[in-house]
């Protein structure tokens, strides 16, 4: 069973994500994550509040101005960063609020509200499950109405497999020298989680770029073989069309990549299952094992809670 059918048994029979922080957010709360939970907590800037890594805070010892609440985001709650942050923000007298699968974890431990989410339990190379999960979370805590949404994301996900495949099929031969992953807020979310993967399973430098300021700075990479990903979603597309003709012209690989013809919050998790299978089989392509089958110290140590084991897909 592919990837994609079995993530898609998952979603379709999971329990829904039920909303379990009582009150609305204040405008501008800040949600905090590291690795994949900072793609999730990307997801709530589409509903008025901030997005930053977890270690923003934890390591400048301080809240962002304007903070009356932060929301801490990790699948496995042991994320050290993440829970010194709600430590901190614990101690300026902010609203604190967590969002997780396990309970039992430090960071559930840190938080005056908890959001719990199920975990979908399949096994995954490159790992996207998890991050689905906390995004529905993040949805529930910002106030939307997530009931049957892992089915309606089920059903999204239903022609991924061609999309991904084409998209492949356009990448060169070889390893390029690096990666530049262009989008606009609708895809922010998952351009970042485009990064991570691409990351995780090709070893090749990648970085995410706003859509506009690739055309002020990004025809300067080179000469050498660089790709640059267009995530198109519901906007630009006449902008994305001329900056890939810029771009073509300074010699890069450029690749428009449609994220399905669903709105919001299913958009930008389409669009990490995307970025999952096709870090994958960029690698694939490429002749560059996942982790560089296991030349990379997966034991995660630098980023441990008090003797904590952090798993490392779900950070």
């Amino acid at each position: 069973m592919s990837i994609t059918a079995r993530l898609t048994a998952a979603l379709d029979t999971i329990a829904d994500v039920q909303p379990m922080v009582a009150s609305p957010l204040p405008q501008g709360a800040v949600f905090v994550g590291s690795g994949d939970s900072l793609s999730s907590a990307l997801l709530a800037t589409s509903y008025g509040h901030r997005a930053m890594s977890s270690g923003d805070i934890t390591w400048m010892g301080a809240l962002p101005a304007a903070t009356d609440a932060v929301v801490g985001i990790s699948h496995s709650g042991t994320s050290g960063a993440t829970v010194q942050a709600l430590r901190i923000a614990r101690a300026a007298g902010a609203r604190v609020a967590a969002i997780t699968s396990n309970p039992d974890s430090p960071l559930a431990a840190e938080a005056d509200e908890l959001q719990l989410v199920p975990s979908l339990g399949i096994d995954e190379e490159i790992p996207v499950g998890g991050h689905l999960m906390l995004g529905l979370g993040v949805a529930a805590v910002c106030g939307q109405d997530t009931t049957g949404a892992a089915r309606q994301l089920a059903k999204v996900l239903s022609d991924v497999d061609a999309s991904v495949e084409e998209a492949i099929g356009q990448l060169p031969g070889a390893a390029p020298t690096g990666i530049s992953v262009l989008t606009l807020p609708d895809l922010r979310g998952a351009g970042d989680f485009f990064m991570l993967k691409l990351i995780e399973a090709t070893g090749v430098s990648v970085r995410t770029v706003a859509l506009e300021e690739s055309g002020h700075v990004d025809y300067f990479i080179g000469p050498q073989p660089h790709v640059v990903l267009q995530l198109i979603g519901g906007a630009g597309q006449q902008r994305f069309d001329r900056l890939q003709q810029a771009l073509e012209h300074a010699g890069q690989t450029v690749l428009q990549i449609q994220i399905g013809s669903a709105d919001g919050l299913l958009r930008e998790l389409s669009g990490a299952v995307f970025a999952s299978l096709f870090a994958g089989g960029a690698a694939k392509r490429w002749g560059r094992p996942p982790f560089r089958g296991g030349a990379v110290n997966m034991d995660a140590s630098h980023i441990k809670l008090d003797g904590w084991a952090v798993s490392t897909p779900d950070k």
